[in-house]
């Protein structure tokens, strides 16, 4: 028992969790450094190498996971199509955490009629499904990376909003806040010094677990033809594009399937020891 304490002390965070952690930043920086590290036209394309095969099919090819249909670079195409998935994520995840982190605050903080109306706009949100939105943005603005940007922030935020919304509740209460309220200070002040401190925990695990869900719609939508669009490339399209070479090529289509799960089982799993270390409700029921 004396050792186990002893690790935990020397190393807070699992190795597993660690290793995730570490190669899940790894992947990003590659993806988002793709443009110096490999620099290349996505638009370009060579007939006469279509169809390579990669590597460890073929020792003597110059391609790890040799050519498309176009006879581009499936290995370098990855990395690019890693780097548009995680872009368009977090940019949802960021307009879809403001937005419902804000709302979330108004309603728990006004409460009465407000809240009524937030609480309701949430409980229309999540009785559409997110793949309706999905197309209905893209027929009404375009198949555009703005456009899936948007629909992370429409369908995003509800979750959000009803995890702030409960959390000060909780707060709004305290003896702490009724203090600093009859010190004069102002409902702002209260938001930044002391609210937004104390739901910061729960927040940040929210975020963990909803990004995961963001990079599976992005690529959804892509896969569907209503985000990312030629000669623009990201996972979800060139699962798209590989589809029709399954029986022959397989490695076209499931290179970026691996992509995928991958970075979604990183983030999942990072998300839940977070969630076990910061919860505090979980704490004391160890």
């Amino acid at each position: 028992m004396k050792k186990n304490k002893l690790l935990r002390k020397r190393w807070p965070v699992p190795p597993l969790i660690l290793f995730l952690m570490l190669s899940f930043v790894a992947i990003v920086v590659v993806a988002l450094l793709a443009p110096v590290l490999m620099p290349v036209d996505l638009a370009a394309n060579d007939l006469t190498t279509r169809l390579l095969l990669p590597t460890f099919k073929d020792p003597t090819s110059e391609h790890l996971l040799g050519t498309d249909y176009l006879g581009r670079d499936v290995a370098v195409r990855l990395v690019y199509a890693t780097r548009t998935t995680i872009e368009i994520s977090f940019t949802g995840m960021l307009f879809a955490t403001a937005v419902g982190t804000a709302l979330g605050i108004v309603a728990g903080l006004c409460g009465g009629k407000v809240d009524q109306v937030i609480s309701f706009l949430t409980d229309v949100r999540l009785s559409v499904p997110t793949t309706f939105i999905g197309i209905i943005f893209a027929c009404i603005l375009g198949a555009t990376p703005l456009t899936t940007v948007v629909v992370m922030a429409i369908t995003g935020w509800s979750s959000f909003c009803r995890l702030v919304r409960s959390q000060i509740i909780q707060l709004r209460g305290a003896k702490f806040i009724e203090a600093s309220r009859s010190m004069g200070a102002s409902g702002v002040r209260i938001v930044f010094e002391h609210i937004l401190v104390n739901i910061a925990s729960p927040l940040i695990v929210q975020i963990t677990m909803e990004l995961s869900g963001f990079i599976l719609l992005e690529s959804t939508l892509s896969f569907l033809g209503l985000g990312i669009q030629p000669p623009g490339t990201s996972l979800g399209v060139m699962v798209s594009n590989g589809r029709d070479y399954m029986l022959t090529h397989w490695w076209l289509a499931i290179a970026p399937s691996a992509v995928i799960v991958l970075l979604i089982l990183q983030i999942s799993l990072i998300g839940d020891w977070l969630r076990d270390k910061l919860d505090p409700k979980l704490k004391n029921a160890s």
